[in-house]
């Protein structure tokens, strides 16, 4: 037999006890490629719907990509004992982990699945009719919804367009829970020093470490840049003063904006579904009970309420300043409504497209002295305070005011950032492409570490 082309596909293994999908991909690349499979991709870290009720933490299933004399059915049975184990280590009640194995090329009708799955709720029945149709084994720890994140993480082969890579420290078993050893400052100093190739490591307007997570699971830190020579660079000047179990390297969907689906009407904006659409603001934005800010868009058939929360800062303030009759593009997904509140958009990004005209009407200044009028009383006109001269031929003058936003586009602070979440400075990023070639996913764990 030759090789074949093997896709494995894992999701739901998080947990609040140091369990981590990424974690236990990493361990099942160890156990394959020690048994003459080889890796011909990074592998692929695919961050699903942030809207999903049952997520935890980032939302990421991971897609291995092997060249194998094994054919599924070896592969499967070889790690289904692994990811078994792993489940009954950390332990989750509320997750359904599952694990696809597809061989061959990757059919066209499960890329979209993929894809549709980054952005909106994909029913369990349809990820389970194309497991059949294309011919996948799949395997459910417990459960089966765990098939869907697994399935859409085959499907999302980040082959053209856009994709960035994040290199992922692990803690040894011992460490997990206990604070994180991440010399801040070599962060900076490495993000500062690639000159654009990392980015959201570390947020330089606050002083805050973005790069390490703040619960209990096994990753010691992410580093995130646009290719893989700038990440292993920097890893070299990053000082960690812990145990490093290891360092591998994925290619992922991070902070792409990959989740956002343009659509054409608001009428399209439904709960647990992640858009960006255009409207016209109908309800001025208003600071609500813990700090929120809130305001309604329609495009005459539709509309719905924006919500940008305490988190995003001084985001609020750049909303706040927005007018009923502004013309906005609005980004985020979509929360479900409640008895007292509606389906709300959590505004992730803003696009400011034109801005209404707004006027204040003031009284008229007096035509002899130059002073303020006020009024005379109702229907007499209006009067000089200053030389009491009186006229019912003048009326309050209309003065435009001038905006303090302009259009454009507006984004949150860097640490209120999720996953998906692309920042505005890699806009100008080009499509990018990657071909299947022989990678080494894993890396030399960086300076400082024992």
């Amino acid at each position: 037999m030759g090789n074949l082309l093997v896709h494995v596909g894992i999701d739901d293994f998080d947990s609040h006890t140091g369990g981590c999908t990424t974690h236990l991909a990493v361990k099942i690349a160890w156990e394959l490629t020690g048994r003459k499979a080889r890796l011909v991709d990074y592998p692929n870290l695919v961050r699903l719907n942030p809207a999903v009720p049952w997520k935890t933490r980032g939302n990421g299933a991971v897609a291995l990509r092997l060249e194998t004399e094994r054919a599924a059915r070896d592969i499967l049975d070889m790690i289904e004992v692994m990811a078994e184990d792993y489940a009954r280590e950390f332990d989750n009640p509320k997750h359904q982990p599952a694990i696809v194995v597809l061989e061959g090329g990757i059919p066209e009708y499960l890329r979209r699945i993929g894809t549709r799955a980054v952005g909106d709720l994909i029913p369990l029945q349809v990820v389970e009719r194309v497991i059949e149709k294309s011919g996948a084994l799949a395997k459910s720890v417990k459960g089966r919804r765990g098939l869907v994140g697994a399935t859409a993480a085959i499907g999302v082969d980040l082959l053209e367009g856009d994709f960035t890579y994040e290199a992922i420290l692990y803690r040894v078993r011992e460490n997990i829970g206990r604070p994180r050893l991440v010399d801040a400052e070599s962060v900076k100093e490495a993000e500062l020093g690639s000159k654009g190739a990392l980015f959201l490591n570390y947020d330089h307007d606050t002083g805050r470490l973005l790069a390490t997570p703040r619960g209990p699971d096994p990753i010691l830190m992410g580093i995130r840049g646009e290719s893989p020579e700038p990440i292993v660079t920097a890893l070299k000047s990053i000082r960690v003063f812990e145990e490093v179990e290891a360092v591998v390297l994925f290619r992922t969907n991070q902070h792409t904006d990959m989740h956002l689906q343009e659509v054409e009407s608001v009428c399209e904006a439904y709960p647990y579904r992640c858009v960006r659409v255009r409207g016209i603001i109908t309800r001025a934005p208003q600071r609500i009970q813990g700090g929120h800010v809130v305001f309604s868009v329609s495009d005459g058939h539709c509309s719905i309420d924006v919500a940008a929360y305490e988190p995003t800062k001084e985001f609020r303030d750049v909303v706040s300043e927005l007018v009923a009759g502004d013309e906005v593009e609005v980004m985020g997904c979509v929360r479900p409504g409640s008895a007292t509140h509606p389906p709300t958009l959590n505004l992730e990004k803003l696009r400011v497209v034109r801005l209404t005209e707004v006027y204040r009407f003031e009284n008229p200044l007096c035509p002899r002295c130059g002073a303020r009028m006020t009024s005379a009383g109702y229907g007499k006109g209006f009067k000089c305070p200053k030389c009491g001269y009186r006229t019912t031929e003048l009326g309050k003058v209309k003065i435009r005011i001038e905006r303090s936003i302009a259009p454009g586009l507006y984004q949150p602070p860097k640490h209120a950032f999720k996953h998906l979440m692309k920042p505005v400075e890699r806009f100008s990023i080009p499509p990018k492409k990657f071909d299947y070639r022989l990678v080494d996913p894993f890396i030399k764990p960086p300076s400082g570490a024992p």
